[in-house]
């Protein structure tokens, strides 16, 4: 039995490792969406660097989390104070042993601690069965005229009794 992910806050000290492992996350386990296209490739990878991931480690309103388990980074996510999943991302070693399951848990976790109403992400095709087992719909209804993308999913959060 393998063991469970540590979650933790990322520190700019993880910013080389997290976009190594993002990028390679991208390339090996995304295939379905970027059909290994060169163009496609490079276009999700552009905003892809250090520099990015430096910042948004520590950019206020967002949270940026590393999975660990047993001391290696096997995950890293990302979540803004409303509640938008910005990244969730597994190491290619450590794909389907609950890595991600459990970033998503955290970022709920903060996120309803922050009274976010919801969570919102956009998906990849790679990610859409995940996610749709945890509970996330399309935002918009199938054939929605005024819907310009298909791959945002949305978590309503249930209103505690005294909220509005």
């Amino acid at each position: 039995m393998s063991a469970l992910p540590h979650i933790r806050t990322a520190v700019p000290a993880d910013a080389q490792a997290a976009i190594d492992l993002v990028r390679r996350s991208i390339i090996e386990l995304c295939h379905m969406d970027h059909g290994g296209d060169r163009w496609t490739l490079e276009g999700w990878l552009a905003n892809k660097t250090v520099d990015n991931m430096t910042h948004w480690i520590g950019r206020p309103g967002t949270n940026v989390f590393i999975a660990e388990i047993e001391g290696a980074m096997a995950g890293v996510g990302a979540v803004t104070d409303q509640g938008e999943i910005l990244l969730a991302y597994v190491d290619p070693a450590h794909r389907f042993k609950g890595v991600t399951k459990a970033m998503v848990g955290e970022m709920e976790r903060l996120a309803k601690e922050v009274r976010a109403e919801r969570m919102q992400l956009t998906t990849t095709e790679t990610a859409r069965a995940f996610y749709t087992a945890l509970g996330y719909v399309p935002e918009d209804e199938p054939g929605d005229i005024f819907s310009d993308d298909a791959n945002v999913l949305i978590k309503e959060f249930p209103q505690e009794d005294g909220q509005a």
